[in-house]
């Protein structure tokens, strides 16, 4: 027996990229120990509200997530789903036998965030490793996570009789309920960012994507008692990303692999693999409200630990951004300026400079606006297309992002100029060598001290965790869709079903905030207040506000003081009321006061009513700011209140507001009632002569 021990431990020595305890949890689990037969295996969270089964009854293993009730009865929220994983040399997904199940293991995750919806985050949760042997008697485990909001799991293999192999399909499937409804967009195919198309607005679970290339995460459904959001947590360079099949027949949501001609078909879809290696998690979130999906950190939690501790400059905040409204800007300094000094009136953090930057003329260059913009103590961003090359009019000369020497030295260069970050764009694809990029870029800006947003980019995957510097992604149809006619009679819409589904699962650089109108773009059919709110009631570290300072200039002196204070890193974040695709109400905290952002869809005048139970002791100042007389005007309202009080609010067509709540201690309380916004004279923005009525009809409803 000591041999067989030694010689086991030989073999864990060698697996050095793999944690020590999960390796000693492995070879603990090597014995057979008479291989326990039992036809279903258990992992509960610590709340024994959630279980995950695993069904050994059959020639594959399935799985079966159920809620626990009260009264000690199951509500399935998944129903039978396969699993199983294939390589070019193994097959785990038929054949497989069961070989031991680790004892249920309890963990706490204590972690900090630099910016997010919850900065101090505190996990308990118990975990299980199941393990199998396959046909050729290659091992295969099977890691089970039971938390509070949700159940995750992941793929194992500890060894293998290759020194290296490739990951070729998996059988990973999602058995939703039939019956229910779901909140999804299809996966964008070819050249096209994939995570950038219309959002299906409560299509019957199992409705086919589109095309082929199926649909993408996250997804979310609402099925008899339940809302239940799929996705995928601590992917690197290891893997690839998933998204899922184009059918789902029955209800089941197949696992489906990155599109082959994703990045122009130069790379393989398989990932390539080294032993031990593990797969990135598997992600359903549970709850029986939205709130539980909405204020979820499972995705944070599932992540790796922060590659370093040099977090100190690390600084989110709030820019300008002059490309929004006028693309050819960032090629003119007498354009770009302004948009510094509207950073600066507005206490905003930074200003960004878009597409074309290099070109910079008219008076200036970029030494010439970083100089301008540190006396204002604004720090500038500069925009990247990481597809570019030195050929390619909207690159830098000589710069190719892709090159490991050549992107160090540029951040090394811009750096050293005194730039802030950089905002990196055109990234579209999930397979392994682009995700393997994404983490090179991270890590050589934060060498670098540089913040960085990502667009034209894949979804969160917990990489805000593990990155720090990385501050803001894309990955949805933001505001320079507002070119799209669908886009714009629908983005009302689109608004009110991100805070349930892309922005769950991390940060969502949407560039909000449209004060006016301008050339070559749609005119925006939401409320001004609407506009607004979406400063709070969308989460990003870095929030690029596209208004131009004309735009900001004719806005009332309350909405500029907002704009002057609104957080964009919380302490908390709190569900209040919504429904995907129809309206959103969110609270979030900031030190001790709060932010509550609310947005609807609705064609027709509606009233929301806020319970302010989120409020700590004593009273709150509260300044209302909500939809005035027509679209471009505010009303606004002072009061004080309490956690007792109800604060009820009418909102135009496709209106929304915005409340602060200052601490103000244990004052007195005022008389019980429900505060309501008053009307109040807001400076209209300016007209320009192309500008006609708001129309009063329902927008076209995305296919």
């Amino acid at each position: 027996m000591l041999t067989l021990i030694l010689q086991r431990l030989s073999r864990v020595m060698r697996f050095q990229s793999l944690p020590v305890a999960l390796l000693l949890c492995w070879s603990s689990m090597l014995p057979a120990q008479g291989g326990s037969r039992d036809t279903a295996l258990t992992v509960e969270n610590r709340e024994r509200t959630l279980r995950f089964t695993l069904l050994l009854d059959g020639d594959a293993p399935q799985y079966r997530i159920d809620r626990l009730t009260e009264n000690g009865a199951t509500n399935v929220v998944l129903d039978r789903s396969p699993l199983g994983i294939t390589r070019s040399h193994e097959d785990f997904t038929a054949g497989l036998e069961f070989v031991a199940a680790s004892p249920p293991a309890e963990l706490t995750s204590v972690y900090k965030m630099v910016s997010g919806k919850q900065l101090d985050v505190r996990r308990r949760t118990r975990q299980r490793t199941f393990t199998f042997r396959n046909t050729s008697g290659a091992p295969m485990t099977l890691t089970v996570r039971a938390m509070r909001d949700g159940i995750a799991f992941r793929y194992g293999f500890p060894r293998a009789a290759f020194t290296e192999d490739s990951l070729t399909g998996e059988a990973t499937g999602f058995r939703l309920p039939t019956g229910g409804s779901a909140w999804m967009q299809p996966y964008r195919r070819a050249h096209a960012p994939p995570y950038e198309s219309d959002y299906r607005n409560g299509v019957p679970i199992g409705t086919a994507a589109p095309d082929e290339s199926g649909w993408a995460l996250p997804m979310l459904f609402h099925s008899e008692d339940e809302w239940i959001l799929v996705t995928e947590a601590g992917l690197d360079r290891t893997s690839y990303g998933v998204h899922v099949e184009r059918r789902a027949d029955g209800g089941l949501y197949r696992v489906r692999l990155p599109e082959e001609d994703e990045a122009e078909g130069s790379v393989p879809r398989a990932a390539a693999i080294g032993f031990p290696w593990l797969s990135p998690w598997r992600v359903v979130i549970v709850g029986q409200t939205l709130a539980t999906i909405v204020e979820s950190t499972a995705v944070t939690d599932l992540a790796p630990a922060p590659t370093t501790t040099d977090v100190a400059w690390i600084r989110p905040g709030r820019a300008s951004w002059s490309g929004w409204s006028d693309t050819t800007s960032p090629r003119d300094y007498q354009k770009l300026f302004p948009f510094v000094g509207l950073a600066s009136q507005m206490r905003w953090e930074y200003s960004l400079l878009g597409r074309g930057w290099p070109e910079m003329g008219n008076g200036g260059d970029l030494s010439d606006l970083l100089d301008y913009a540190k006396a204002r103590y604004v720090g500038l961003t500069l925009w990247y297309d990481v597809r570019a090359t030195h050929s390619e009019g909207d690159s830098v000369p000589g710069v190719d992002l892709t090159n490991p020497e050549a992107r160090r030295a540029e951040f090394k260069r811009i750096a050293g100029l005194g730039v802030k970050g950089v905002a990196l764009d055109f990234i579209p694809s999930d397979k392994q060598s682009v995700i393997g990029l994404y983490e090179d870029i991270l890590r050589d800006a934060a060498a670098s001290h540089l913040l960085v947003t990502l667009h034209g980019s894949t979804i969160p995957r917990g990489w805000q965790r593990t990155f720090p510097n990385l501050l803001g992604m894309e990955g949805m149809k933001g505001s320079r869709w507002y070119t799209d006619s669908l886009f714009d009679e629908n983005a009302a819409m689109y608004n009110t079903i991100y805070p349930f589904t892309r922005n769950v699962v991390g940060p969502m650089d949407y560039a909000p905030m449209i004060f006016g109108n301008v050339p070559g773009q749609f005119e925006h059919l939401t409320t001004n207040p609407h506009e607004l709110a979406l400063s709070v009631v969308f989460e990003s570290g870095l929030q690029h506000f596209v208004s131009t300072p004309a735009m900001i200039d004719a806005q009332p002196e309350f909405v500029k003081r907002f704009l002057q204070i609104v957080p964009t890193a919380w302490d908390e974040t709190r569900y209040v009321d919504g429904f995907p695709g129809k309206f959103a109400v969110l609270a979030r905290r900031r030190g001790p006061d709060w932010y509550v952002g609310a947005i609807t869809s609705d064609t027709l005048v509606s009233v929301v009513e806020v319970p302010l139970r989120f409020l700590g002791a004593g009273s709150y100042g509260a300044e209302l700011i909500s939809d005035g007389a027509d679209y471009d005007q505010f009303a606004s309202n002072s009061e004080t209140l309490t956690n007792r009080d109800t604060m009820t609010v009418e909102l135009a067509p496709r209106g929304g507001f915005v409340a602060r709540f200052k601490a103000m201690g244990a004052l007195p309380a005022p008389a019980r009632g429900k505060p309501v916004a008053k009307r109040a004279p807001a400076k209209p923005a300016a007209a320009s002569p192309q500008k006609k009525p708001r129309a009063k009809v329902p927008p076209r409803r995305a296919p």
